[in-house]
């Protein structure tokens, strides 16, 4: 199966996600995995395309554990790969996906380390994560 280009995931994205903050989620999430992509040597795009994705359906199912499991079907209508899809899906602690892959590992922790980014640079007086130093988040 042929992996949808990074241009139709966001495509995909916008038409379900409306919220600003959720897209930017969905951008920092990308980002993560992206860089983690090019280090493991890894298919960037597949892994931005998950990226992307895995929060879609957050506005159409915003409660657990509603989603990621009702947007999954949806995915598979659009042709997403069955290997992305299952990553989304292991994403979700009470998914009863586990985490096995690279991809699927890698996903995971980069959804909470965005989110904790995130926060961090909203404290700042720019809210930029570029005013965000190693140092005031760092534990000794």
């Amino acid at each position: 199966m042929v992996v949808m280009t990074r241009e139709e995931a966001w495509e995909l994205l916008c038409e379900f996600t409306k919220s600003d903050s959720l897209r930017r989620h969905a951008l920092a999430v990308e980002t993560c995995l992206a860089a983690y992509a090019r280090k493991l040597g890894e298919d960037e795009n597949k892994w931005s395309v998950t990226a992307l994705l895995h929060d879609f359906d957050w506005e159409i199912h915003p409660t657990l554990p509603d989603h990621p499991m009702k947007g999954e079907p949806i995915l598979a209508e659009r042709a997403v790969a069955a290997d992305i899809r299952r990553a989304i899906l292991s994403h979700a602690d009470f998914s009863g996906v586990p985490r096995e892959s690279p991809l699927e590992k890698t996903l995971f922790a980069c959804d909470e380390l965005a989110g904790f980014l995130t926060a961090c640079s909203y404290v700042k007086p720019g809210r930029s994560i570029h005013e965000v130093d190693v140092k005031s988040v760092r534990r000794n």
